[in-house]
């Protein structure tokens, strides 16, 4: 069964015709031809789907690997130091370094010193589009905003990415404003509580903690007006579940179980201890219920409305295991299973703009593919099960090297800064 990315229906007895590395045709058993030379690769019973893509992470030395076990082929990489961004994209996407196809930002735009990278602060608008030329310049691939900045500055970043056929991405203050001044993105939900408490005529809490106690706060009656305009607009709702919500579920105590068994695994010797301890660890954060509730509510009505939830993980907790993890929290929530693997495929590589070439089997897209047992449409979580990893219509070894070493290292992080 072919399940393509596009939310179309299943395709049962599905052929797909790799030449190169793009996908060349696909349709069911007896209605699309093949070489007869072609070197074939039976799945029976099992389920294809597009290889998965983390829209939001901030890549570490160890991780690359990591990504690719999971079957994450593509990976968007928002906030790094930029040279050594670059760097890496470039030793990835040649095959120096055995991990996803990347895309970067390099260091994000923002009006602050804080944050690893510590950001250079961007004061006026001038100063905010001359830096986004700057990141242009030196080849990222898309940019990367803080909430830091003013609207006017967000407006000007954005019109400067657009010129140059960049999306733009990341944190703002209030989505509803940022979405005016043009961003076409929600990462966390802290943008949404802000959104809806000065609706109320109330102004959201300043706080490095994305799941602030102010979300409890919410009057959910505002919602519909607010989906209606995001998805009118055409934004993308990245909520971060995993990173920043398991703890108000059962998810974190269950998953930490996991990883105090997926840590014993040999050939995870070149992550270093003290990581792979942090992993086995229930999320320190006090749960806040009722704020999750309400978070759960407004992304479930979203989905309903025709919003697009990107599955997209802010990697650090279990890198490439996380974006299953991401997709069931999306499904827990009541999002349904076929716009889960929507949002982990098509519409991540949508939201920074590469779906001309990613996120969906479809014919003239490069043939990025990941095979599982089960159905993920009646289980989500049987995308865990993964048999086979194609990139670039190459048949991956995802066995892991204990022995890895990342010939690029990345720079070491530095207290944060004002």
């Amino acid at each position: 069964m072919l399940i393509d990315g596009t939310g179309r229906a299943p395709i049962n007895d599905a052929v797909i015709v790799i030449d190169g590395s793009r996908i060349k045709a696909v349709g069911s058993r007896g209605q699309v031809s093949y070489p007869a030379n072609a070197r074939v690769i039976r799945t029976d019973g099992r389920t294809i789907l597009p290889g998965l893509v983390d829209a939001h992470v901030h890549i570490r030395d160890y991780m690359p690997p990591m990504f690719l076990r999971y079957g994450v082929t593509t990976v968007a990489d928002t906030h790094d130091p930029t040279e050594w961004s670059l760097a890496q994209r470039d030793a990835i996407n040649s095959g120096r370094i055995k991990g996803p196809r990347t895309f970067v930002s390099g260091e994000r735009a923002a009006n602050t010193r804080e944050g690893n990278p510590p950001s250079i602060p961007l004061q006026t608008v001038d100063e905010a589009r001359a830096y986004v030329k700057k990141l242009i310049a030196m080849g990222v691939d898309v940019i990367k905003v803080d909430l830091s900045l003013s609207y006017d500055q967000l407006r000007a970043i954005v019109e400067e990415a657009t010129a140059a056929g960049l999306s733009v991405v990341g944190h703002s203050q209030n989505i509803r404003k940022a979405a005016e001044a043009g961003l076409k993105y929600m990462e966390h939900t802290n943008t949404l509580t802000a959104a809806i408490l000065e609706a109320m005529g109330r102004s959201a809490r300043e706080t490095s903690d994305q799941r602030g106690a102010d979300i409890a706060l919410m009057d959910t009656k505002l919602f519909p007006p607010l989906i209606e305009f995001m998805v009118k607009q055409g934004v993308y709702v990245n909520p971060t579940l995993a990173a920043q919500w398991r703890s108000s579920t059962p998810r974190g105590v269950e998953w930490a179980a996991a990883a105090v068994k997926m840590v014993q695994d040999p050939g995870l010797a070149f992550v270093p201890a003290d990581v792979r301890q942090s992993w086995t660890q229930p999320d320190s954060r006090e749960p806040n219920r009722e704020g999750y509730a309400k978070m759960a509510e407004f992304v479930r009505r979203y989905a309903e409305a025709g919003g697009k939830v990107v599955s997209a993980t802010d990697a650090g907790f279990m890198p490439g295991l996380s974006m299953h993890y991401e997709m069931q929290m999306v499904a827990d929530i009541g999002v349904p299973a076929m716009k889960v693997i929507q949002g982990a495929t098509l519409w991540a590589a949508e939201s920074f703009g590469k779906a001309k070439d990613l996120g969906s089997v479809e014919a003239g897209k490069l043939a990025d593919l990941i095979v599982i047992d089960g159905n993920p449409l009646t289980r989500i979580e049987t995308t865990q099960n993964i048999r086979m990893v194609i990139k670039d219509g190459r048949v991956l070894d995802t066995t892991y090297d204990p022995h890895f070493v990342n010939p690029i290292p990345r720079p070491p992080d530095v207290p944060p800064q004002r």
